[in-house]
């Protein structure tokens, strides 16, 4: 079954207030379309989660779309800690986020495990941190200390993460949901295959025979998509490997306009709420920017070694 349709009608379809979502982005390829639209529709409530949350993860708090947050750390990168998130810690603003924190292996191993219909899974490195002395929301089941049924040591386990719904960007799928990255995968086929169902943006929809030429690109199969959106630069201001670089200085745009509650709803207002979808979203910043701004971002076209799959 073709599940292709617009950002617009996958948001209002898929995402409801309340729900529990893994929001793809490890360090590149940032569904950065879909946070937009999340936050024009005015979804509250949200549990999130990702390792290395970012200014999307910010950019959503500070929008006020989120309750809870499970998480390693939330940065804005070369630009220091997320000013929205911060706020919200510190001041409330616009409403306290509860935060229950992992390692950064201990979450995409949770992710792993929800993926895999496992109840928990053992790990080791939140063993002797301040990370077991901290809990949230979660209490007790944050982690549980067991003995080994094997020799008898000390071992921690924590739980499996099941999102209700995935939305990740990647380089192409196909009408049916195939979806192919290449680049750093981080937890992104870990936590689209641990959700119920899975929302993908993609820069270029292929077809079913492309898709097939190189399965092992292949990292969410088509009985898990719910909706397939081609939505091009649609990471920005993230990077896409292939297709465009990250906007370091857009980034520098977003970390100044958070400095302040009025700097950061100015920000929503010209980026995000005055524009209608990723087209005009575009279009929007070669007009700020200048059309020389916007294709110095485009990477340039290069073949990857080539392989044969014959046997």
């Amino acid at each position: 079954m073709e599940k292709v349709m617009t950002i617009k009608e996958a948001v209002s379809s898929f995402v409801q207030s309340g729900d529990f979502l893994y929001i793809g982005g490890y360090i590149c390829r940032t569904p950065f379309s879909a946070i937009h639209e999340i936050i024009r529709q005015g979804i509250k409530d949200l549990t999130i989660t990702r390792c290395n949350a970012a200014d999307d993860f910010d950019m959503l708090i500070g929008a006020g779309a989120v309750k809870r947050f499970i998480g390693t750390f939330l940065s804005l990168g070369i630009y220091g800690l997320g000013r929205c998130y911060r706020r919200s810690l510190e001041k409330g603003i616009p409403h306290k986020v509860e935060v229950e924190e992992y390692s950064n292996l201990s979450l995409p191993m949770m992710l792993f495990a929800g993926s895999m219909g496992m109840p928990f899974v053992p790990v080791k490195d939140m063993v002797g941190t301040d990370l077991l002395n901290v809990k949230s929301f979660m209490g007790d089941n944050k982690y549980k200390m067991i003995d080994s049924p094997f020799d008898g040591s000390p071992t921690l386990l924590v739980p499996a993460l099941n999102p209700d719904v995935a939305i990740i960007h990647v380089q192409q799928a196909d009408k049916y949901g195939n979806a192919q990255i290449w680049g750093i995968a981080g937890d992104c086929q870990a936590g689209a295959n641990a959700a119920d169902k899975v929302i993908v943006t993609c820069e270029r929809i292929v077809d079913r025979e492309t898709i097939g030429k190189d399965p092992s690109r292949t990292i969410v199969p088509s009985f898990k998509v719910a909706a397939v959106v081609e939505e091009p630069f649609g990471a920005h201001p993230g990077y896409t490997p292939g297709f465009y670089d990250v906007d370091f200085s857009y980034g520098y745009l977003y970390q100044q306009a958070s400095n302040t509650v009025e700097g950061f709803n100015d920000f929503l207002k010209e980026w995000v709420y005055d524009i209608e979808d990723r087209t005009a979203y575009i279009q929007h910043f070669i007009e700020r920017f200048g059309y020389g701004v916007f294709s110095k971002l485009q990477a340039d076209f290069d073949y990857s070694y080539p392989v044969s799959y014959s046997y």
